[in-house]
């Protein structure tokens, strides 16, 4: 019984890692096309994601993929980014009294003109060339960042916090981005569905547009 039940639990662990009926590549772009995009996965649970956009030209990000219910598979590239998760620090400054003061950051300094809005987006402000905004107000609740197209709501843990650092995860804003992580993407038959707008049949190999 105890062989049995190993290798039912073998079986299964192995029918999450991987679907060898979801590998081939998959999108198939036009003659002269202008954009681009097709997704190479691999029977060794390593993917090839090419992207080609006219004005920036073409880009190909590799990693591995593993599927995680019948359905549905996650993409990691080998670029991973050194922040994953937005941080703060907080602290009772005696010197601010009805004011709070918040600073955004990245991993490379301070965010200028960053939008900056508190306490369910009452007020809102942008920092300054130092990363810095200052509110009129006693409490605070939570944070909301916007910068280049990357938003985030941080909940502030203890109200009476009036001085706040926060380190927001790295940035992964451009058209071709620089890192997945946990990338879901559902198989149904032969169709690759990233959303509603982005749906990949599986092609011929010799579509393939790069070596």
């Amino acid at each position: 019984m105890k062989y049995i039940k190993l290798i039912l639990l073998l079986t299964f662990l192995s029918s999450c890692t991987t679907n060898k009926s979801f590998v081939g590549l998959y999108g198939k772009c036009r003659k002269s096309y202008f954009a681009c995009t097709q997704i190479e996965l691999k029977a060794d649970n390593t993917f090839e994601y090419f992207i080609f956009m006219d004005v920036g030209g073409g880009n190909v990000i590799k990693g591995t993929w593993n599927t995680i219910s019948n359905d549905t598979i996650v993409l990691n590239t080998y670029n991973q980014p050194e922040i994953l998760k937005t941080t703060y620090k907080g602290k009772i400054n005696p010197d601010l009294n009805g004011k709070v003061r918040i600073k955004i950051s990245d991993k490379n300094g301070a965010l200028g003109f960053a939008s900056v809005e508190i306490n369910d987006k009452v007020s809102g402000i942008a920092t300054n060339e130092y990363g810095i905004a200052e509110f009129e107000t006693k409490s605070l609740k939570n944070v909301h960042y916007k910068f280049l197209g990357q938003n985030e709501t941080i909940k502030i843990d203890n109200s009476n916090y009036n001085d706040i650092e926060i380190l927001i995860k790295d940035l992964n804003i451009n058209a071709i981005p620089e890192f997945l992580t946990d990338y879901k993407i559902v198989v149904k038959g032969n169709k690759l569905i990233l959303n509603t707008n982005y749906i990949h049949k599986k092609t011929n190999l010799k579509n393939k547009q790069w070596k």
